[in-house]
């Protein structure tokens, strides 16, 4: 019962201080690009970019209503900064459970949750966080199935997978590894089979909000791109229309982004080296003293004793970071890397606990000491290289160009921006609801050719560009300068 209390205490903090930290360095506004889709997405119970993320969009809709405080951007970027604190407590339950010491496992989850790219990736509304630390979770109690052999562990497992397919469906990857991890182990196949199906209805009810949130987006034209003569599918409300079969195809396999190609690239050895060099010097630098090197060796250390288990551990963290790194569309592909510094962190714990299981006595304890020293110190040099993060929580870019469209442009003006520029916009109108009578319409300007000459009849119509938009028929004037410029078209 002590040792049960101990091992609470441990991961609570784990949990705790990064979050103290975490939450202190969110973003305070809104965002560009994918970032304010999200945030818009969330407060409306929209339907958002590829590959639609139904139960992140339910939870951030609950998360972002439920909490008083803050702008309902600043809440959804909290949830980053929650996630990957809970993504700590994980990583030190599971060491934990390979009976590594608290003393160890604690500064070791916390040189996850403090690694530069991560940390940044928890100042921000981002999907991969969430669904990282839900299907590492589910490795947990699959793990811990391997440990005690509790059916009622297996069953939580899936249970808790499934979650994480419905909050995003490339955690596969992730989780793909604790399949193979359960093999250690093969759990009864009745029971699995209940939990799979019990599972498979938890996914399929999720992206069921999907095309029936769609349709009713129409039905109630609640886009206000409808009123254009524009057909369903814009972002924000209704992004790609996934009330039609097609559309629902779309944007659940994210088929106009090419995933297959990233998919079939990982059997490709050329994909690993790729990886390897596009990671490797970051993750030098997050692992000083060598320490990146620990992580597989304490993998290989448990691959003695556990073969199944140390292989699906690897597998978790290095095939989501292969995807991202051969996915030629990504444009952040560090957020698939969040498993793989997971499992380096909990390689770290497990090579110390290697060797210190070796010793005995004062000279074990001092051995703790000093490994605990090390993994703290590594901590210690990721808080000062993040102290840039509380420097630019305030920074408000993205807002200052929605404040720039409104005081340029009259009530009745049709904004066209491209979905970098259109997300800030969508949210001044959806959530804050201070865009007056305009109309963001996401898109390049050329997109709109024909029908400018309609839309003119009625509305005046802005462009938010990088480059002077050179349209037949038409001039501009230039409204709002800066970077975007607003600019006036005329006829």
């Amino acid at each position: 019962m002590f040792l049960r209390f101990r091992g609470r205490i441990a991961v609570a903090l784990a949990f705790a201080v990064p979050l103290v930290v975490l939450l202190a360095t969110v973003r305070t506004s809104v965002g560009y690009w994918d970032t304010g889709d999200l945030q818009t997405v969330a407060w409306i119970a929209g339907i958002p970019y590829p590959t639609g993320f139904p139960l992140y969009v339910i939870v951030g809709w609950l998360w972002t209503h439920a909490i008083p405080f803050a702008s309902a951007a600043a809440r959804l970027n909290a949830l980053s900064a929650v996630a990957i604190a809970g993504g700590a407590a994980v990583i030190c339950a599971i060491a934990l459970l390979c009976e590594v010491a608290e003393v160890v496992a604690v500064p070791a989850a916390w040189t996850f949750a403090f690694a530069f790219p991560i940390w940044f990736r928890a100042t921000y509304a981002d999907v991969h966080p969430l669904g990282f630390a839900v299907a590492f979770l589910a490795i947990a109690f699959a793990l811990r199935w391997v440990q005690r052999g509790e059916v009622r562990d297996i069953v939580t497992a899936i249970l808790i997978a499934a979650v994480g397919l419905g909050i995003d469906n490339t955690t596969v990857l992730i989780l793909a590894g604790g399949v193979i991890l359960t093999l250690q182990r093969p759990p009864p196949l009745l029971v699995t089979a209940r939990a799979a199906a019990a599972g498979v209805l938890i996914v399929c009810v999720a992206y069921a909000f999907l095309p029936l949130r769609s349709a009713q987006v129409t039905a109630a034209r609640l886009d206000p791109t409808l009123t254009l003569g524009l057909a369903p599918g814009r972002p924000y409300w209704d992004d790609h229309h996934p009330a039609s079969w097609s559309g629902f195809v779309a944007l659940v396999a994210g088929t106009s982004f090419a995933p297959g190609d990233a998919l079939a690239n990982l059997v490709d050895p050329k994909s690993f080296v790729a990886a390897a060099e596009r990671y490797g010097p970051m993750m030098g630098d997050d692992f000083p003293f060598k320490l990146v090197l620990a992580g597989p060796a304490g993998l290989a250390l448990l691959a003695y004793r556990r073969p199944l288990v140390a292989l699906g551990l690897g597998f978790a963290g290095v095939v989501p970071a292969v995807f991202g790194s051969a996915y030629a569309a990504e444009a952040d592909p560090e957020r698939y890397a969040f498993a793989l510094y997971a499992v380096t962190a909990l390689g770290f714990a497990l090579a110390a606990q290697e060797i210190v299981g070796f010793l005995s006595g004062r000279v074990q304890q001092a051995a703790y000491a000093a490994l605990a020293a090390v993994l703290l110190a590594v901590a210690g040099n990721e808080l000062s290289r993040g102290t840039i993060y509380f420097q630019v929580r305030d920074e408000a870019l993205p807002d200052a160009l929605a404040d720039r469209v409104v005081s340029g442009t009259n009530d009745r003006a049709i904004v066209v921006a491209p979905w970098i520029y259109a997300s800030p916009l969508a949210y001044r109108a959806y959530v804050d609801r201070a865009f007056g009578g305009r109309i963001v319409v996401c898109g390049w300007w050329p997109d709109y050719e024909k029908e400018y000459a309609r839309w003119l009849r009625s509305r005046t119509i802005v462009i938010v560009s990088d480059d002077i938009p050179e349209i037949p028929g038409h001039r501009v004037r230039l409204v709002a300068d800066g970077i975007p410029a607003v600019y006036e078209l005329l006829p």
